[in-house]
């Protein structure tokens, strides 16, 4: 039987780089003892019980039917005030959906202002589903990678030498899933002020700014207040790194208001909304404030630096990490081996029965760079980088 062009669109080296993890999960299911470092969740939390218990409290009250497909209107004024908070930019509920998830609401946002023949700018490496999310619409990647001397930082220039008459968005993650990167106010003002001029979206990927501190906020600013930019940008961001709500399945998108209503027109036929009691557990953590992510930050910290300790001084090993995100990074290029990120991640899976992420699925840019999540205990964290000095040290 034949299937559509979408299927071949939604595979690749994106889905592929994913195999080594389910890999791992199924020996983690079937008993044994492997440390998940391959995946951007504290596998060992819970979800804050104030969360829960409102998600709980709602389902007895019976708010389990039909939602509003855009979202609760309670939940979409608190988005808005927390999307002011987190940036500065004013907006309404108006401005504001509820998808399910960061991942589903840029699937979403894709659909509705890119198709055939148009173009979208990524700037690499970036995280691996982006290649599918953007591309199923039809529209073909740009990606225009970052560079080390640079510090992984955005270069503006490239960014805008990059779009063409074709180009109909840019895609820009900060912090930066894999390399934590984060992107100040003066490298977004260029690109902003070429998107309005042009009248190219601005696709601002910020699940992982609920990490940062407040002064890192203010530091890093955010696109959707500078000039002009009203028009062009939206946002999409979570609760599931901040609240350590992964499974839940909750996000959205501020934005203009008239791609608002095209979403909801999407997500009509899509999802017809989310279930009301998972949107009032949503509502429990904005009203909860920020305590969950201050100390989710804190343990991050903590395990950043003892990953840094622990393999900075392993000979062929070029560590990365910034500030914002889960994870730190490392290159092998500079091993006297010649192994593949890939094949590096399958081999100490197998012999060590540790799963990292390879980044050969983040682009072109990430082919010798291997992900290790924060996100297990500091014991099982250092164990892991024990063997994983010891597996470097069986290739070299």
């Amino acid at each position: 039987m034949k299937f559509s062009g979408l299927t071949e669109r939604t595979a690749g080296d994106g889905v592929d780089a994913w195999q080594v993890h389910y890999d791992a999960l199924a020996r983690l299911e079937a008993g044994d003892d492997i440390i998940l470092l391959s995946v951007g969740q504290e596998t060992e939390e819970r979800t804050p019980a104030h969360i829960v218990d409102a998600a709980i409290d709602s389902l007895r009250a019976g708010r389990h039917h039909y939602p509003p497909v855009s979202g609760n209107h309670d939940l979409r004024r608190a988005v808005a005030d927390y999307h002011f908070q987190r940036t500065g930019q004013r907006v309404s509920e108006a401005n504001c959906a509820i998808f399910a998830g960061a991942q589903n609401a840029l699937f979403a946002v894709a659909q509705c202002i890119l198709e055939a023949g148009d173009e979208v700018i990524l700037s690499a490496p970036y995280y691996t589903t982006y290649p599918a999310t953007f591309t199923a619409s039809g529209a073909a990647l740009v990606s225009v990678p970052v560079k080390a001397k640079n510090q992984f930082q955005i270069d503006p220039g490239d960014i805008i030498k990059a779009m063409t008459r074709r180009t109909r968005a840019v895609v820009l993650n900060s912090p930066n899933n894999p390399l934590g990167v984060v992107y100040s106010r003066e490298r977004y003002a260029p690109i902003v002020r070429a998107c309005v001029e042009r009248g190219i979206w601005l696709i601002a990927d910020d699940v992982y700014q609920e990490l940062l501190t407040e002064e890192e906020l203010r530091e890093r600013g955010s696109p959707t207040t500078l000039p002009g930019a009203g028009r062009v940008c939206v946002s999409v961001s979570s609760l599931s790194k901040s609240h350590r709500m992964t499974g839940w399945r909750i996000g959205w998108v501020v934005g203009p208001e008239e791609l608002v209503r095209h979403l909801y027109h999407l997500a009509v036929c899509m999802s017809y909304g989310l279930p009301a009691f998972i949107q009032d557990a949503a509502l429990a953590a904005l009203a909860g404030g920020t305590a969950t992510a201050r100390e989710i930050r804190r343990h991050l910290d903590r395990r950043r630096d003892l990953v840094l300790r622990q393999l900075g001084g392993v000979p062929g090993l070029e560590l990365f990490s910034a500030a914002g995100g889960m994870f730190v990074v490392f290159d092998i290029s500079g091993m006297t081996a010649a192994v593949s990120a890939r094949r590096f991640a399958r081999g100490l899976l197998e012999r060590h029965n540790v799963a990292i992420l390879p980044c050969d699925g983040f682009g072109a840019a990430g082919a010798r760079l291997l992900r290790v999540s924060l996100c297990v205990d500091e014991q099982r964290l250092e164990d892991a980088c024990g063997r994983i000095a010891d597996y470097v040290d069986s290739l070299h």
